[in-house]
């Protein structure tokens, strides 16, 4: 038996190597850049909202806890790719937009953006891409409700 298999969940244990992998690639492609795979991935979160996000629809997006996602943007926020604000009539949320230097830096990740999906998704075709992103939905919805699941435990346990 293959020593990098589990025995009880072999898929889930596939797919911690899967990201593992992936973040230690998207960093060496994105390293000189000033970036990480974290910082890439928020970056794009970012990007995909018509309007400046909150940290919490950030949290959200990126399936980030909200501690993670504020400790980052303040990391980002130092480096000058993010800046946060308030709004007036929106109580205390805080929103997060890019920077000039931040859409500068997000841009010429495209680059590496597409040679690591090229690379990643080699061999595979259309219909495989789609299938794939399917499970792997149904798997993020399904943790997503055993998370809740345990989050209600949890509070009916008082921890």
């Amino acid at each position: 038996m293959d020593p990098r298999r589990w025995r009880n969940a072999p898929l889930a244990q596939r797919l911690f190597i899967v990201h593992n992998l992936m973040m230690r690639v998207g960093d060496r492609l994105v390293g000189d850049l000033g970036l990480t795979s974290s910082r890439w991935l928020l970056l794009g979160a970012i990007e995909q909202f018509e309007d400046p996000p909150t940290l919490s629809e950030l949290s959200g997006n990126a399936l980030l806890s909200l501690q993670n996602v504020s400790r980052m943007v303040a990391s980002m926020e130092s480096d000058g790719l993010v800046e946060r604000f308030t709004l007036p009539g929106r109580g205390r949320a805080t929103f997060v937009r890019m920077t000039q230097r931040g859409a500068e830096i997000h841009a010429a990740a495209e680059e590496a953006a597409k040679r690591f999906s090229e690379s990643f998704l080699s061999g595979m075709d259309g219909t495989d891409i789609s299938e794939t992103e399917n499970r792997l939905e149904r798997m993020i919805n399904n943790l997503e409700a055993f998370e809740a699941e345990l989050n209600t435990e949890s509070e009916r346990d008082g921890k």
